[in-house]
């Protein structure tokens, strides 16, 4: 998709979110979330990285982003 609509000034992102999302799902189905909201992903995080993405000049465009905590386990 990338390909085909760059020619009309659309930019198509892959955004891949790898993990837990702190918000009122996960906190209302797993209480014990709360104590560990470090290791969770963080939804204003999430509206930075695709705000990034929107701002990107045409020249300079991403394809791709992972977002995902610095506590993950490798």
């Amino acid at each position: 998709m990338a390909k085909e609509y760059a020619s009309d000034g659309i930019h198509v992102g892959h955004v891949v979110v790898d993990g837990a999302i702190a918000g009122d799902k996960i906190f209302s189905r797993f209480p014990d979330a709360a104590g560990r909201e470090d290791s969770l992903i963080d939804i204003d995080g999430i509206v930075d990285a695709f705000a990034f993405l929107y701002r990107q000049p045409e020249r300079a465009w991403s394809f791709e982003l992972d977002v995902r905590t610095s506590k993950e386990k490798w």
